[in-house]
């Protein structure tokens, strides 16, 4: 018992003393109210014999003690209420910044994260941590622990009390107490495992569900609705098996709590009727009917810290799971790294190679230069490494190979926050707040007017927002434009953060052909910007406006130059273009 007291007080990560963080009053009032409950049950009960005896026994009604007893039932009936009502109010405070906190602690790690780290299985980690997870940890955590508390001070006060009004009666009920107790928390370690492999499950489940929705328009084209509802069926079943399982724990638990409910009521009737029939102690009706009382408080406890206890533990355990993904530091320390001042004349990469994992070959003895204010384009097949190597400009993977260079600083130097001054992004995939267009294109930060404006204008968004008006709400995933239009509210960020490199990355890959060409278009009319532009599309009109178009197989550069001299070469650029004109 005293193992499970005592981690009440273990040591916490950061993560977890976010609870108490400038919260610990609240805590301390709420635990205060709780204790002064614990002492007004057991006050009830030793009111409940004073009133019997007040009017029982050979002398009659006693009605000074009668009217005492009275008085003293209004008085803790009062106080009683005047501390419930502290109890909830400084608890439900205690919560609401507890829980406030702790999610701005996660959301801030999260934030704090290299790119390469927030992906895959992490990201259905930190979605999990604020659904399912943060659930259990509310419920289990927070409010169990203070309830354990409670029903630890109520326990106890009511063991006391009985022990006191009748030792012959109250050792054996709180001995047996105790060893059910035991059962009860012996048998409960399950539920911790339980709980894991339960958070195991539905971080699976919600990353499935993710990934079927993502591809929801592939699945519907390519006709795969029962093949899919088959793949969901199998997950749901798994997750669903699961907590079964949990539940089928968790409410053995409880019966272990039922049962004990039993024995402590028939010991207590038992034991009592025992030693009223043989007038033991001057054992009365006034004496059984505090027992009763006193049992209703350390009944209850023992139910609610036998389970409250074991899910506690396996609430620690989520707790534990996602402290060590947010705090985990994957990438160096940012504030060591080297700051640049510009772009200086280009980007520059000698020798460069990277591997997935470290053994699936991506890029391989890379050399090139890529100068200040001009236009590239890098095509190739899927798989070729052209995606791979706009994420390599933008720090992503900082294990290549060789030496990429920007302002000649070598780029796994550079702090991130310093690279990004100076490097943009636009992806196929386009992110956007369900908000107004004027919100998505400054991402809520201030900038001036007439920049935002400028920003617009340049991006081809001029007509949309005179149709529409700057306020016009996005949609939740900018539903309520077109693929262009989100592509071109992407190029005003990039615009307007005036960064001399824009990458461009699959950008019109979902677009019709009128649509990509506009926004292509645009992108390669912006002048004095370095725009390095990885394509799927061959455009003669497009492709020939580029400085020098990069040909990427097998994660090679075979071939490069203008549209005209590689068309003339007759290689590798010619056989795709031609296959892409088929």
């Amino acid at each position: 018992m005293f193992k499970y007291i005592k981690s009440l007080f273990r040591k916490r990560s950061d993560c977890e003393k976010q609870f108490l963080k400038n919260n610990g009053y609240n805590y301390a009032m709420t635990l205060f109210a709780f204790v002064i409950s614990a002492c007004m049950d057991v006050l009830l009960a030793f009111m409940l014999l004073f009133l019997f005896n007040s009017v029982s026994g050979d002398s009659g009604v006693d009605f000074g003690k009668l009217i005492v007893a009275a008085a003293l039932a209004v008085t803790v009936c009062v106080f009683y209420i005047i501390f419930r009502v502290l109890k909830r109010n400084f608890m439900n405070r205690y919560l609401k910044r507890a829980l406030a906190q702790f999610k701005e602690y996660v959301f801030s790690k999260l934030l704090g994260k290299s790119i390469s780290e927030v992906t895959g299985d992490t990201s259905g980690r930190f979605i999990s941590a604020f659904s399912n997870d943060l659930n259990s940890i509310e419920q289990h955590y927070l409010t169990g622990t203070i309830n354990i508390i409670g029903s630890l001070m109520s326990f106890t006060g009511s063991a006391i009390a009985m022990i006191v009004i009748s030792w012959k009666l109250g050792l054996p009920v709180v001995i047996a107490a105790l060893v059910c107790l035991w059962v009860s928390l012996w048998y409960g370690k399950r539920l911790v495992k339980k709980e894991n492999k339960t958070a195991d499950e539905n971080m699976t489940f919600i990353g499935r569900v993710k990934d079927l929705i993502s591809g929801f328009i592939v699945i519907k084209s390519f006709k795969a609705e029962k093949e899919v509802q088959e793949i969901f069926s199998r997950e749901n079943d798994s997750l669903e098996s699961t907590k079964q399982s949990r539940r089928i724990t968790s409410d053995t638990v409880s019966i272990f709590g039922d049962v004990t409910s039993i024995v402590i009521l028939g010991l207590i009737f038992i034991i009592g009727m025992v030693l009223m029939m043989t007038k033991e102690a001057n054992f009365g009706v006034g004496n059984l009917m505090a027992f009763i009382q006193l049992g209703n408080y350390v009944l209850h406890p023992i139910k609610q810290l036998g389970l409250g206890i074991s899910n506690r533990r396996a609430a620690i355990a989520l707790i534990d799971r996602i402290a060590e993904t947010v705090e985990t530091e994957k990438v160096e320390n940012q504030s060591e790294k080297t700051s640049i001042d510009g772009i200086g004349e280009g980007i520059v990469f000698n020798n460069v190679g990277y591997k997935y994992d470290g053994v699936k070959e991506a890029l391989n003895n890379i050399n090139f230069k890529f100068e200040a204010g001009k236009s590239y384009a890098v095509v190739g097949n899927s798989g070729s490494g052209k995606s791979t190597l706009l994420k390599l400009m933008l720090g992503f993977y900082p294990d290549y190979s060789g030496s990429i260079t920007v302002n000649d600083v070598e780029i796994r130097d550079i702090s991130l926050e310093s690279l990004y001054d100076y490097v943009s992004v636009v992806q196929q995939d386009v992110f956007l707040f369900d908000s107004t267009i004027m919100n998505n294109i400054t991402m809520y930060r201030d900038f001036p007017e007439e920049k935002v404006r400028s920003a617009a204008e340049r991006a081809g968004l001029s007509s949309l927002i005179e149709e529409k008006g700057s306020d016009y709400m996005c949609g939740e995933s900018g539903r309520n434009l077109s693929g262009g239009e989100k592509q071109r509210v992407s190029i005003a960020r990039c615009l307007l953060r005036e960064t001399p490199v824009i990458l461009v990355d699959e950008a019109t890959a979902a677009l019709d052909t009128e649509n990509a060409f506009a926004v292509i278009n645009e992108i390669l009319n912006i002048e004095g910007l370095t725009r390095i532009v990885v394509t799927h599309g061959l455009e003669e009109r497009l492709l020939s406006r580029y400085d020098a178009i990069l040909v990427v197989q097998n994660g090679q550069l075979v071939e490069c130059g203008k549209f005209e001299d590689l068309m003339s070469e007759k290689g590798y650029f010619y056989s795709l273009y031609n296959v892409f004109h088929i």
